[in-house]
């Protein structure tokens, strides 16, 4: 699973208040106050793991009622706004009402709505309980800012990372499927919240990931913690010395062998931002890059170029063309050595997004070049085949392919 945010400017936004406070040297207390928890004892008894469900709602109905009267750019007042519907009816209501408010520009793009998700997973663990069916209310949607700031309130509540973490994400239960999307995810999740948690110490926050019970919780940990440090080499305030001009590849040529694939492929913000939003130079440092992490490393570049407002960063023409369109001319400014990867992470991000949904991910796929068509369509399968194990879904959204069926089912493991 790859992540990445919509923002021109950084892979995660996470940057949220206590973000902010949190300096180099600051302490794990600093972030329990900071986000409203205690540094004693009685932080854990101050969470909630009872599950309470939402209301049921009517999304039409929450909408048309909503009373919503914020100025377009008032943050305070949006999040504020989020959180009390959140309150009655969970995040499945607020972040579906916030997109609509955007598209109906009632709420500027300009406020950052990774953010304003962030309050509404906070509030999502405050009120329906810190525990797992609670978390997988939270959508995908913001580039999973719900799912990171339910982790933050669980952080500021709990005594180590491990113990938010085994709250949380270890009682998955025997769904397989959502196992599949969801216990990766929330691990993700943690891992963001520990990096802040360590003042963004990079080692010391892969150290913590590494006491999680499984190997995909470990992973997914990783994930978290190198997009958050991406994020903080972005809005500089990262570690001194972690990210450096003169070698744009740095940390992930230097971390260990285990933590280059979830270090490259999370890079691509620090890149952009040394190649000032350059593909050519930024997939030129990736070929510095030797053997497998090459891969991961160009893959981290082609993950922007189905992302409508990175392609408004890296495309003069974006405007005028279809999303799709512009993505295969991003990837055509790869190497071509890099096609392939930019093709498949294209295609992977498109899915991250659309879960299951896979109209996009077949107009990406009919832009390509001819010889990239096959890996494009089997792309798709292999997304499907990552987020679901039920074969009649995976038969229909190949099959809504057309002629393009047969590549995506052996992508699905379905057929040889």
């Amino acid at each position: 699973m790859r992540l990445l945010d919509k923002r021109p400017h950084a892979l995660t936004l996470a940057l949220t208040a206590v973000g902010v406070l949190l300096a180099a040297g600051l302490v794990v207390g600093a972030f329990l106050v900071a986000t409203g928890g205690t540094d004693d004892g009685s932080a854990k008894r101050s969470l909630n793991t009872e599950f309470r469900e939402p209301q049921k709602f009517d999304l039409e109905r929450v909408y048309a009622d909503s009373g919503f009267s914020c100025n377009s750019r008032d943050t305070i007042c949006v999040r504020n706004f989020l959180v009390g519907v959140t309150a009655d009816y969970g995040p499945r209501a607020s972040l579906p009402v916030l997109e609509r408010l955007q598209r109906e520009q009632r709420v500027d793009l300009s406020v950052n709505d990774h953010d304003l998700a962030h309050a509404v997973g906070r509030e999502t663990a405050k009120d329906f309980g810190s525990n797992f069916e609670a978390f997988d209310l939270c959508p995908t949607i913001f580039n999973y800012g719900c799912s990171h700031g339910f982790f933050e309130y669980v952080l500021a509540r709990t005594d180590t990372p491990k113990d938010a973490a085994l709250t949380v994400c270890e009682t998955v239960g025997g769904d397989k499927n959502r196992l599949l999307i969801s216990g990766f995810s929330c691990y993700h999740g943690v891992g963001h919240g520990v990096m802040m948690a360590q003042a963004y110490d990079l080692r010391e926050s892969l150290r913590t990931c590494n006491t999680f019970p499984t190997h995909q919780a470990q992973e997914g940990c990783w994930q978290g913690v190198f997009m958050e440090n991406v994020n903080a080499g972005m809005t500089d305030r990262a570690r001194k010395g972690v990210f450096t001009r003169s070698n744009p590849l740095a940390p992930c040529d230097k971390v260990a062998r285990r933590y280059k694939h979830q270090c490259f492929i999370n890079h691509a913000g620090w890149l952009m931002r040394v190649a000032e939003n350059s593909v050519e130079r930024a997939t030129g440092y990736c070929l510095k890059v030797r053997g497998a992490d090459r891969t991961s490393c160009m893959q981290s570049v082609g993950l922007m170029v189905t992302n409508p407002v990175w392609q408004a960063n890296l495309s003069p023409n974006a405007a005028k063309k279809p999303q799709s369109t512009i993505a295969w001319e991003l990837c055509s400014r790869f190497p071509k050595a890099g096609h392939q990867d930019c093709v498949i992470a294209a295609v992977d991000n498109l899915a991250n997004f659309d879960q299951l949904t896979v109209g996009r991910e077949k107009a990406f796929c009919g832009e390509v070049a001819t010889g990239l068509k096959t890996v494009c369509y089997r792309q798709i399968g292999v997304n499907l085949r990552g987020r679901t194990q039920d074969e009649a879904i995976l038969r229909a959204r190949c099959g809504s392919l057309g002629r393009n069926a047969r590549p995506c089912l052996r992508g699905a493991a379905i057929v040889t």
